[in-house]
């Protein structure tokens, strides 16, 4: 009995220490918990060492590194699925091990029922089977010390139009990831230029945690930022209308693919999809992935954007492709012959 009282009390005054961030000396832990001094002596060195809680003392008052820890959390059966279903989720875009997500998904399996949990092990091996990339692994762990405890890092960063990584100074808002292109990007503002960016976490080249501190805007929506982008990158909202054939109309009209997107259904069975999107760049590669189901109807440019896509593969392919206008403005039709002669032969 005696050892869950005392567990009791060490959870208490985790919990205790947590919620007092100016932190609390020896004296008022004694008092709240109704101990001996001695005993919170005790119970503190319990908490560091066999526990793991960070803790540290200044100015006579024990406290809490809330930057670095979190205090434990209780989830329901139902809860605990919700992370399974998401983490399985984000397997499927993972091209790297995490080894900060391998230790929290050991320890959601360790506590699952035995039918969910023995197929923990199975993910864990999935994951495990990917390259390990120990600087990419340092510079996300920076990143969120630095989005948590409010410090700017310093980065190296290779943009995709420079030749040679440049130093910048950065405040990290929000980190993102995206599924079609299986990067991480962080929002943050560029201190130099004093504006917001985007940038892709696997061109940071090297990066310092600096003493630095800032704050977030109170007016920085993080959900507002990426309101119109398909995924991450930000532009101009353009309208995009995309018309789905019957043989795929069912699927398009079962998800929602973007917060401003409207269905209408033709006729003839096709659905035509409407959407105001930031970032054409993204949008077309989920366009791209229905084939000769989907037929871009606006804007214009992403219209002949694909058509030169079409054409180059064409010719890729050895197909020689004949391009006449139509009637309608905007329209054309592509027809397609085989230069190659790839037909079979009969013996």
């Amino acid at each position: 009995m005696s050892r869950l009282v005392k567990l009791g009390r060490l959870q208490r005054i985790e919990r205790i220490l947590y919620q007092n961030p100016q932190g609390l000396t020896i004296q008022r832990l004694a008092e709240l918990c109704d101990v001996s001094i001695r005993t919170i002596y005790r119970d503190i060195k319990d908490l560091e060492q066999i526990f793991e809680v960070p803790l540290t003392r200044e100015n006579g008052r024990w406290k809490v590194v809330r930057t670095s820890y979190l205090p434990p959390v209780r989830f329901s059966l139902h809860e605990a699925m919700g992370l399974f279903l998401s983490y399985r989720l984000a397997l499927r875009y993972m091209d790297k091990q995490n080894p900060d997500l391998e230790e929290a998904w050991s320890k959601i399996g360790s506590v699952m029922p035995e039918p969910i949990s023995r197929f923990f092990p199975e993910t864990l091996r999935e994951i495990k089977n990917k390259p390990l990339d120990r600087e990419y692994n340092r510079t996300v762990r920076t990143l969120t010390s630095a989005w948590a405890e409010g410090r700017r890092v310093r980065i190296q960063y290779l943009s995709s139009r420079r030749s040679t990584p440049k130093e910048r100074l950065i405040e990290p808002y929000f980190m993102q990831p995206s599924g079609i292109s299986h990067a991480l990007y962080v929002i943050a503002r560029d201190v130099e230029i004093d504006e917001i960016r985007t940038f892709k976490v696997q061109r940071i080249k090297d990066i310092e945690l600096t003493d630095e501190k800032y704050e977030i805007p109170g007016d920085f929506d993080a959900l507002e930022f990426l309101k119109n982008s398909w995924t991450i990158w930000s532009d101009e909202p353009v309208e995009v209308k995309v018309r789905f054939s019957p043989r795929v109309a069912s699927a398009v009209k079962e998800a929602i693919w973007h917060p401003t997107q409207e269905l209408k259904e033709e006729p003839d069975g096709s659905v035509i999809w409407t959407g105001r999107v930031s970032g054409i760049l993204e949008i077309s590669a989920w366009i791209r992935s229905w084939g000769a189901e989907a037929e871009v109807l606006e804007p214009k440019s992403l219209r002949e954007s694909l058509v030169n896509d079409v054409q180059s593969l064409a010719k890729l392919y050895g197909l020689g492709l004949t391009e006449s206008a139509s009637k309608q403005e905007g329209q054309c039709t592509v027809e397609i012959q085989d230069t190659k002669n790839f037909a079979h032969e009969t013996s």
